[in-house]
């Protein structure tokens, strides 16, 4: 098990597996609501708990469909997405796990939309200019059985 606390510590996330993928989305809403490219790692939402005063904030993801981002009610922190686009997972930010893991992206979304300061990563082996969601299920439920 990891766990991993909010900036104030009021809340904290519980794992019980390995991330299924770490990513990059460079998709205006995130460039926007993060102020640079998202940068996480997907789970199944029953490989995560979560405690402490959190609240969830809804919006039209660069999908079209909505994402929910869950974030500590004290200090504000982002914790999570979920994406009604794919039912069941979860993104956790990267910046949150760093403790745990070395952040390598797999897999980079809306590429076309990077800024023009970011370079592709060299871990990147999948660069899509949409959200990559066929693609991207297909490569979760490859690594599902491969976590530790």
């Amino acid at each position: 098990m990891k766990t991993v606390s909010c900036f104030c510590g009021q809340c904290s996330l519980e794992f019980k597996h390995d991330p299924m993928m770490h990513f990059m989305c460079h998709c205006e809403d995130c460039e926007f609501l993060f102020n640079g490219a998202f940068r996480g790692f997907a789970y199944t939402e029953i490989d995560l708990e979560l405690s402490g005063p959190h609240d969830t904030y809804s919006y039209e993801g660069g999908s079209g469909n909505l994402l929910h981002l869950t974030f500590c009610k004290n200090c504000g922190m982002n914790l999570y997405s979920k994406p009604d686009l794919l039912e069941g997972l979860v993104y956790v930010f990267a910046g949150l796990m760093k403790e745990h893991y070395t952040f390598e992206p797999k897999v980079e979304l809306f590429a076309h939309n990077r800024l023009p300061w970011v370079t592709r990563a060299d871990s990147v082996v999948q660069s899509y200019d949409h959200n990559g969601t066929i693609e991207r299920v297909s490569e979760l439920l490859e690594n599902i059985d491969q976590r530790g």
